[in-house]
């Protein structure tokens, strides 16, 4: 998936997940499991540590029904563990639309080209677990339950993403 060019991120759609404030890498995708020795690892654990009723990941099938998670403040926060947006990718993650980031794991996002992320101050809890969701990533809107929110622009972030991740689209971009 690093480094990987992604398909045309337009439209994503599938079932939501929630994660709380201040949610940690290290609950993300924890170092006991090191080293992960296969992209399947890393997916079967991902969020493996976050206390939920529901599970990201489905134990029998090592995957997450879950295409897109909401998360509360500082999601991504603590050490810079760079498998965390990896493992949500791997899982089945497409979007984390969050009330705000890490500075380094929103980066780790965007550089590695393996999750978009979006900033928004939404007001969602765990009653969104399962719903389906619809993200119109070139209007920059999404649909819960039939209501539509409006996100701000976040300028060459999907190209990047799109890409592959920062160094793919600095390739690309100068012709390299």
């Amino acid at each position: 998936m690093y480094g990987e060019k992604m398909n045309k991120i337009n439209i994503i759609e599938g079932k939501a997940f929630y994660c709380g404030d201040l949610v940690n890498t290290d609950v993300m995708s924890p170092g006991r499991f090191e080293p992960y020795e296969s992209n399947e690892l890393l997916a079967s654990i991902a969020l493996i540590d976050y206390e939920s009723e529901i599970p990201f990941v489905d134990p029998a099938t090592k995957r997450s029904p879950f295409t897109i998670i909401f998360a509360g403040h500082e999601f991504g926060c603590g050490s810079s563990r760079d498998s965390a947006p990896s493992a949500l990718a791997y899982a089945g993650a497409k979007i984390v639309i969050a009330r705000s980031f890490a500075r380094i794991f929103y980066r780790n996002c965007i550089n590695m080209g393996v999750l978009l992320p979006v900033t928004y101050d939404h007001s969602f809890d765990e009653s969104v677990i399962g719903k389906n969701v619809e993200v119109n990533v070139l209007d920059r809107t999404f649909t819960v339950d039939g209501e539509i929110y409006s996100y701000s622009d976040f300028g060459p972030i999907k190209d990047i993403v799109e890409a592959g991740g920062l160094t793919p689209f600095n390739k690309l971009s100068t012709g390299m």
